[in-house]
C-alpha cells in the first residue's frame, strides 16, 4: 500500500519534518542519522549540512526538536555521527572539523529548541567522511579523513573529555567500517578487536 504518498509494504508513515523544521538552514540538506535512548526516551541524532539536531521521537507522531548542535566550522555536505554510552561522536566533511564529542545526559533536562555546545573536541584530524564506534572498547575511528591516507584513524575515547589517538591504519582509504571485537572459534583471536573496513 502507501504511507502517505510513498510505497510501502509493513509499515506505516507517521510523521514527516522539512528541513527547516529540523533546524536547518536552505540550501543545506541531511544526510545521516543516528539513534539514542534515555531512560524510557528515543531520540534520533540527524546531520545536516550545518550541524546536528536532537529529536525525541518517543512520541512518533508528534517529535520534538530538542536541541541543535552547530558545525564545527562551515557547512559541509557530509556529516555522520555515533553514539557511545551517552556521548555523541560527530564527524564532518568540512575542513578543520574535527571530531565534535557531545554528552546526551543533559539533554532530557534542555527546554527544545536551543543549542548545545561541545563537551569535547578532538582535532587530530580535520575532516572525515565517516566515524565509527565500538562500545566494547572505547574506540572510535574516523575513516575517510585527511589523515592517514584516509584509512583508520584510531582514538580512545574510554575519558571522551581527553580523546588520544592510540593507532592507525594507511593502507588505504576507508569509506565505511565495522568495529567488532571477536568471539568466535579461533582461539588466536578471542578478544581481539577486528575492524572490517
Amino acid at each position: 500500500g502507501l504511507a502517505g504518498q510513498y510505497p510501502c509494504e509493513g509499515m506505516d508513515l507517521l510523521c514527516v519534518r522539512s528541513f527547516e523544521e529540523t533546524g536547518g538552514n536552505p540550501p543545506g540538506n541531511g544526510n545521516d542519522c543516528w539513534g539514542w535512548s534515555f531512560q524510557d526516551r528515543e531520540y534520533v541524532l540527524f546531520g545536516r549540512s550545518d550541524g546536528t539536531t536532537i529529536i525525541d521521537v518517543t512520541d512518533a507522531v508528534n517529535p520534538v526538536m530538542v536541541a541543535n548542535v552547530p558545525t564545527a566550522t562551515v557547512p559541509s555536505l557530509w556529516r555522520d555521527i555515533k553514539v557511545i554510552g551517552d556521548m555523541a561522536f560527530i564527524v564532518s566533511e568540512a575542513g578543520d572539523h574535527g571530531l565534535q564529542i557531545v554528552d546526551l545526559s543533559v539533554v532530557p533536562s534542555l527546554v527544545p529548541g536551543g543549542s548545545m555546545a561541545n563537551t569535547a573536541h578532538y582535532t587530530g584530524f580535520g575532516d572525515a567522511h565517516n566515524v565509527v564506534a565500538n562500545p566494547e572498547t572505547g574506540y572510535v575511528y574516523g575513516v575517510g579523513t585527511n589523515t592517514f591516507s584516509g584509512g583508520l584513524h584510531i582514538v580512545d575515547v574510554n575519558d571522551p573529555l581527553n580523546p588520544t589517538l592510540v593507532g592507525s591504519w594507511d593502507e588505504s582509504y576507508i569509506h565505511d567500517a565495522q568495529a567488532v571485537v571477536y568471539n568466535g572459534p579461533d582461539a588466536d583471536y578471542a578478544g581481539r578487536e577486528i575492524v572490517f573496513a
